[in-house]
């Protein structure tokens, strides 16, 4: 059952993101005698891109708290990753990705890098989000600048992230429903920025990293080609726009993914299963799962779209799609 499959593994990338929220704090926005809140996100995005690092985090959702040790290196221009469950079941995940340019849905504001951000792109998030340097503040016993991304809709979640100051690196991320209410919460409590530090975590036997992880990839800058997708989406939320397709298989089920440079949600669509498939409204932290079925030419399908987004929006983009001329 592909789209299902595809389902479960889209959840569980984005819930292992560690995407965080909690309560925003509002107070005055202080000024930033160096940086702006562009050049704080930009150098986020280059270090998640350049780093290597180490150290243990936490992840918590609904009263749900983990840790997992975090290993990353970046190798002539592959990424390296092991990913050790510290509590709970066990679970140990090593990956290797043969591009820098590989942006994972799963943890696009994780790495800081749903895209490259640059002026035009940020002038472009500033349509659809606010930024605000909001002072400055210590995690993981580093110095760290505090901004907050705000939404200018309903379509979408804020953001509260943290940026080492010397290096640039994320160190914690807040993600945040529009009442303020706590959804997520992700922050290092350790960790070692550089080469030595990452290097000695990983190294492992060379079968380990062999098989090449591209799974929910998506390419920052290629150009996406969906013209032989079976479907049209009739709406989107303002400013999302398609960042990967996976063309319609020899039983027509496709996906698609879709973000706006930070939010991000996967859609997936299956004609064999939609007979079968109970419809679904699930949410785990910030992660929702709205899966709906459709009556067309009189054939079932499945609709299922999975994302940090809320509800509402999730809802209205699995009603709103419809065969492509």
């Amino acid at each position: 059952m592909v789209v299902f499959s595809s389902f479960k593994i889209a959840f569980k990338a984005l819930k292992q993101a560690a995407l965080v929220a909690a309560v925003l704090l509002h107070g005055p926005v202080f000024s930033a005698p160096m940086e702006s809140a562009h050049d704080l996100m930009a150098r986020m995005a280059k270090a998640s891109r350049e780093l290597s690092y180490s150290g243990v985090f936490t992840y918590e959702y609904r009263g749900n708290l983990t840790s997992v040790k975090l290993m990353h290196q970046v190798r002539e221009g592959k990424i390296y990753e092991r990913l050790l469950h510290m509590d709970g079941t066990q679970r140990d995940v090593v990956s290797r990705t043969d591009s820098v340019d590989c942006v994972r849905t799963g943890d696009m504001l994780l790495r800081g890098n749903a895209y490259k951000i640059n002026n035009e792109n940020y002038s472009r998030l500033e349509d659809f989000y606010e930024f605000h340097i909001k002072g400055d503040g210590r995690i993981a016993n580093r110095h760290v600048s505090m901004v907050h991304v705000l939404p200018k809709d309903k379509y979408r979640y804020g953001y509260v992230v943290a940026i080492d100051k010397e290096s640039g690196l994320l160190l914690q991320s807040i993600l945040m429903s529009h009442t303020g209410k706590p959804l997520e919460r992700f922050q290092f409590v350790d960790v070692n920025i550089g080469e030595s530090s990452a290097g000695i975590d990983l190294q492992l036997k060379g079968d380990e990293f062999g098989a090449v992880d591209q799974a929910n990839c998506i390419q920052v800058s290629r150009k996406i080609d969906a013209l032989k997708s079976m479907w049209h989406m009739d709406w989107l939320p303002p400013g999302f726009v398609l960042a990967s397709h996976q063309s319609p298989d020899a039983q027509g089920q496709e996906a698609m993914m879709f973000t706006d440079g930070l939010a991000v949600f996967s859609v997936f669509i299956d004609s064999v299963q939609g007979t079968v498939l109970p419809p679904i409204d699930a949410k785990l932290g910030a992660t929702v799962a709205v899966l709906t079925k459709a009556d067309i030419n009189g054939h079932q399908y499945a609709i299922c779209v999975v994302g940090e987004i809320p509800r509402g929006t999730a809802s209205q983009v699995a009603s709103a799609i419809s065969l492509a001329p």
